[in-house]
């Protein structure tokens, strides 16, 4: 089942030259393949799981804020310059 949009862009597409529909055809199932993708990125990121995940990082990384084991980040610095070590 699509909707009237859907149907109408179909309609439009089926005026256009094999080659353009194609074109088109491709263009869409690209989109519709990183639509999906998201969907499940977002599906997985919102799980139980990966935000006490992510709260267990973001724990780790104030830990390590407060214990100045944190390397702070210079833009411009190179990763060597930054993790040399101090004289």
């Amino acid at each position: 089942m699509a909707t009237n949009q859907l149907r109408v862009a179909y309609q439009a597409a089926e005026k256009l030259s094999l080659k353009g529909q194609d074109m088109l055809a491709k263009h869409i199932l690209e989109r519709i393949e990183e639509m999906e993708w998201d969907e499940k990125w977002d599906e997985l990121l919102a799980s139980p799981e990966s935000v006490a995940d992510m709260e267990k990082m973001a724990a780790k990384i104030q830990a390590s804020r407060k214990g100045g084991t944190s390397v702070r980040y210079i833009p411009g610095k190179s990763l060597a310059e930054l993790f040399s070590p101090r004289v």
